[in-house]
């Protein structure tokens, strides 16, 4: 994006909202959101004021603390109906847990470099994997996030995994083109394995990786496998219904 069209102002409030919306950040001190993002205190306090005013930041006298606002549930919600995959994704999500008995998720991108859940079922076994809607996470990491990059431009992956960015890891983006599907042992969460698949737009873009998870003891390789038929099974179904379709690779993506 051209960044001469941003707006600094907005750009921040916008950081603001966002800051808060993690988990580990959902109550903050005023002094605590400057230091986090480096904006000056004068410029801050107007931001959160107006903010505020508008009931997307709420101020918790008591703790003097600042959270999201309750007006966000209202946009939360109007946003859902706008958003007509949200709910096949949230059916589709459903069913995959029913299947495979184990939590499944919806992840998108939120930001270049972040990904969030936007859809969830949690197994009901006693010992299970939980999420949170809205957490966030870097997009190199876990197998839907490597749903997302084996998908990407050359370039585009130098930029938002150049931690990660080598012969070993194109290979398996690579790999994971051939095969459809992607997984991951422990790599985002110690003891925690997953496998997920990508769902396309009508553009071809990936727009969501639905991944299935469990304790790495549980989530076998060979359980994977077969979590990775249901779930390539169901991803194809929805990229269908939504009128997506999946890209003809060219040269220039990761790994080709």
């Amino acid at each position: 994006m051209d960044e001469k069209y941003i707006i600094p102002s907005v750009d921040q409030a916008a950081k603001i909202l966002q800051l808060l919306s993690r988990v580990q950040h959902r109550h903050k001190t005023f002094g605590e959101i400057c230091d986090t993002l480096g904006i000056p205190k004068t410029t801050c306090l107007r931001l959160l004021r107006t903010l505020s005013m508008h009931g997307l930041v709420w101020y918790d006298q008591k703790r003097h603390t600042y959270s999201l606002g309750p007006a966000l549930v209202v946009f939360g919600a109007r946003a859902e109906e706008a958003l007509d995959y949200l709910q096949l994704a949230r059916d589709t999500v459903s069913r995959i847990a029913e299947e495979t008995g184990l939590t499944t998720v919806a992840a998108q991108r939120l930001r270049r470099n972040r990904l969030t859940y936007v859809a969830k079922a949690d197994s009901h076994g006693e010992v299970h994997v939980t999420v949170s809607l809205g957490q966030q996470f870097p997009i190199d990491r876990g197998s839907f996030g490597k749903c997302f990059c084996a998908y990407m431009d050359d370039d585009d992956l130098k930029d938002v995994a150049a931690a990660r960015y080598s012969p070993e890891f194109l290979d398996e983006l690579a790999d994971i083109r051939r095969k459809g599907f992607a997984v991951s042992r422990e790599e985002q969460v110690k003891g925690i394995n997953g496998v997920a698949a990508p769902v396309f737009d009508s553009s071809g873009q990936v727009l969501l990786a639905v991944a299935c998870l469990g304790i790495a003891q549980e989530l076998t390789t060979e359980r994977m496998t077969d979590c990775a038929h249901v779930l390539v099974e169901h991803t194809q179904r929805l990229t269908r219904e939504i009128g997506g379709s999946a890209p003809e690779m060219k040269p220039g993506t990761a790994g080709s």
